[in-house]
Parts: structure tokens; sequence; C-alpha cells
């Protein structure tokens, strides 16, 4: 009889001991649900110093000049055309334009960087001396059957486009034989672009079209500069000091050179390499880098073409380099930030452990500390990674995180030992984590074997636990 009952204390005993581990696993994943609050928190706080950052940017491109398109020279010829009138007996006369681009166009650019700062805030802005050399021939237009009385060769124009007018700083000029005539602001007589420079040859075309012509252009902008390759046959060649240059657009450099003391590039693109002709007397081209993300180009006399997909975009051929600022850490620190989940569970399933197999005792509360500690790491990560960069301030967070975790560990279970492995695991977390954010291509593969590894490990070691008896090694 006393056997008895002693046999049903103890499965009593049992069952509640079970209970009681069923019951640490619930609390826990409510726990890991609660800390997702604070955790969005500092998403949304990362979202924030990363906006901050962008208007400082703006702040400084604003007041020195933008990035930069540079489009042409292109050649505007009017043209007189005669049509009916309403009581068809008379003829009406009306002006068009015909559009020409160069035969031939070298563009050589020197950018000089300068860095400035607003607060913690660094922005590259730039100098270029560019220099545009080519030839027009004399525009033909005869395929289109309009007879050479009817063109207004005295108000020929030449066009450039220029996205940020303020970026000029001195008189540009058309150099040609002995002659230099000098630009004036906007764009006339053409739909091709809105912001620019221009310049009529009068009576200087025939010499114009003869010889090769020489533009310099000392400009000036932030971050960015682009060019489009207007002429048949048209190169491109940029030198500058900038170490950490990003070569962007349709059409990829044909030679580049990197180093540590600077960067050369050079493009070449022949006509045929992009979906607009020489020449044309109709609007449906136009420029409008709107939908690109940096709108130098407000072309409100196209937008019908371009919202009706009537035109050709001759800005999706522009192609140049991004003078790129390291200023990736808020990316990283957000993307770290969505591993957070992973990160408290690993280590909370560490602690549990320690729990079930070692016969320790860890209250509530002292998982409530620990998570925070474990969000802690990120903001200490995103304040950090604004001065020193992301690779710095996350090991930084990582020893400061680890070192107080492990120091908290070994005065909650009296166990030194137990503490240096706490240290030596989540080490091995954190150092799994910074892994799979360095790699962007294979970051998922990796991932994906790490955690199945992971999973492997934790059911090797609690494969003996009797889950539904004692809560204990066999």
């Amino acid at each position: 009889m006393e056997a008895n009952q002693n046999k049903n204390i103890l499965d009593r005993i049992n069952e509640s001991i079970s209970q009681s581990v069923t019951f640490k696993l619930i609390s826990i994943g409510i726990l890991i649900l609660l800390l997702l609050i604070p955790k969005s928190m500092i998403n949304d706080l990362i979202l924030e110093r990363e906006q901050r950052m962008h208007e400082t940017v703006s702040e400084i491109t604003n007041m020195w000049s933008g990035s930069q398109t540079v489009a042409g020279p292109v050649l505007t010829v009017p043209y007189k055309i005669y049509y009916e009138s309403e009581d068809k007996k008379s003829l009406t006369e009306a002006i068009r334009e015909a559009t020409f681009l160069p035969d031939e166009l070298d563009i050589r650019s020197t950018v000089v960087p300068e860095e400035r700062y607003r607060g913690i805030f660094k922005v590259i802005v730039y100098k270029t001396q560019l220099r545009l050399t080519g030839k027009f021939s004399k525009p033909d237009f005869t395929a289109w059957g309009i007879e050479d009385k009817d063109i207004m060769w005295h108000k020929a124009v030449l066009n450039i486009g220029i996205s940020d007018l303020r970026g000029i700083e001195q008189q540009v000029e058309l150099s040609f034989q002995n002659s230099k005539l000098p630009f004036q602001p906007g764009t006339i007589q053409t739909r091709l672009f809105d912001s620019g420079i221009h310049l009529t040859l009068f009576d200087d075309s025939e010499s114009f079209y003869a010889n090769q012509f020489n533009i310099e252009i000392p400009l000036k902008g932030s971050e960015e500069l682009y060019f489009l390759p207007l002429g048949k046959n048209t190169e491109v060649t940029m030198t500058s000091s900038w170490a950490d240059p990003g070569f962007v657009g349709a059409f990829p450099t044909k030679d580049s050179e990197i180093s540590k003391d600077g960067f050369t590039a050079t493009w070449k693109v022949l006509h045929f390499n992009r979906n607009y002709p020489q020449s044309w007397i109709d609007s449906k081209y136009y420029i409008d880098d709107s939908e690109l993300g940096d709108n130098p180009f407000a072309v409100t006399a196209n937008e019908q073409y371009a919202q009706k997909g009537r035109g050709t975009n001759i800005a999706n051929s522009r192609f140049g380099v991004k003078l790129i600022v390291a200023a990736d850490h808020y990316q990283k620190s957000m993307r770290t930030s969505k591993y957070s989940i992973l990160i408290i569970s690993l280590s909370f399933l560490i602690f549990f452990l320690i729990e079930v197999t070692q016969k320790y005792r860890i209250h509530a509360f002292q998982y409530i500390l620990i998570g925070l500690t474990l969000l802690v790491f990120y903001t200490l990560l995103l304040s950090i990674s604004e001065h020193l960069g992301f690779n710095p301030a996350y090991w930084i967070s990582c020893l400061s995180v680890t070192v107080l975790i492990s120091l908290y560990s070994k005065s909650v279970l009296g166990n030194r030992k137990m503490a240096v492995w706490l240290a030596g695991s989540l080490t091995a977390i954190y150092g799994f984590i910074f892994v799979i954010i360095q790699l962007e291509t294979y970051a998922l593969l990796v991932g994906s074997i790490g955690l199945f590894f992971i999973l492997g490990l934790t059911m090797y070691i609690t494969r003996k636990i009797k889950w539904n008896k004692t809560g204990n090694q066999n």
C-alpha cells in the first residue's frame, strides 16, 4: 500500500516537472514574441537615421549642385511647312524643327572629388572640366522631301542638355577654326530637353559643318555624373582621384583601371547600340530622367509621349559613374535586425538547454534581461556604425553584449566554465549572422545550411532527454 502511494507521488512529481518544462517553453515563446515589439521600434530608428542621412545629402547637394547628366551637343534646324487653310483657298505656313546628332563625339572629363560634412554625415561633391569635341555633317533634308528654300539655316541652334545649370562655373564657348561663340542659358527650338544651354549659329553654320567643334564646360555636381551617347560614334574618357567608383548605366566601360590613387575609365558606344536614330523631324524622342529616379530633366513638352508610351526615352541610354561613399551600414544594420528573432531564439535555446541538462533554474525575469541585452546589440550597432562603419561596429557590439551576458550568467549560474561556454556559443551565433550579412548571392544557401546544422546539433544534444517523464537525461 505504501509502495503504491510512493509510486503515485513520484508520478505526480514527474508529471509536474514535465508540465513545468512545457510551461517554460511556452513562456519563452511568448517572451520572444513580446521582444519583437521593441525590435520593430529599432527598425523604425534605423529607417529614421537613414532618412536623416538622405535629407542631409539633399541639403548639401541643393547648396552645391545635384547629380549631373550631360546630353549633347544636339543640332536643331527649323524649317517651314505649308498646309491648306480651312477654306482651302490659301496655304498656311508653320514652323517645324528637325533634330540632328553629331557624327563624332569625344568627351574627356577630369573629375576632382571633394568631401563635404554635415554633422556625422558625409557627401561627395565634385568639380569636372568637360571637353566635348566632334563634328556634325551638314543636315540632309532630302529624305523628308523638304526643299532647301524652306530650311531656315540662319536659325540653326546648338543645344546642350545639362541637368543642373547651377553647376556651370563660368562662360561656356564653342570653338571651331579661329572662332569662339558664347553659349546662352536655356534651350530653344527643341523638345528634347528643357534644362541646358544653347547657341544660335547664324551665318557661321556652313563653316561649323566643315570643321571640328570644341566645347569646354567647367561643371560641378554631386555624387553622380552621366553622359548620353548622342554621337554616331561616342567615346567618353573619365579620370579621377576617387578610389571607389561605381560604373553604372546602360553601357559598361570598355576599359577601366581602379587603384588607391583613383580611376580611369573609357566608354565607346556606336549608334547601333541605342534605340534612336541620328536625326528626326518629330518629337517622339525625349529625355525624362524622372523614371530613373533622379529627375534632372523636367520635360513637360513630351510628357504625353512618356505617359502614353508612344515615345523613346533617350535617358535610358545614359551611362556614367557614381562616386560611392561606403554608407551602406544602414542597409546592413536593417538586414542584421531581420535576423534578431533568430539570434534571440538561439540564445534562449542555449539557456533553456542549460536548465534542462544541467539542472539549473533560470527565472523568467532573467530571460527578459538577457533578451533586452540582445536587443541593445542593434542600437549599439547602429550608433557605432555611423562613426566607424559596419564591420568594426558589429564586432564591438558583439563583444560588448557577449561579455555582459557571460558575466551575468556567471553570477546567475555560479559556474565559470558554463559562462565561458555561453560566451563561445554567442560569439559563434553572431559570427554566423555576420557571414550571412556579408554574403549577398549565397546568403540564403549559407543560412539554410547553417540552420540545418544548428537544428541537427540541438537534436543530438537533446536526444536522450525524456520530455514526457522527468525532463532529465537517462
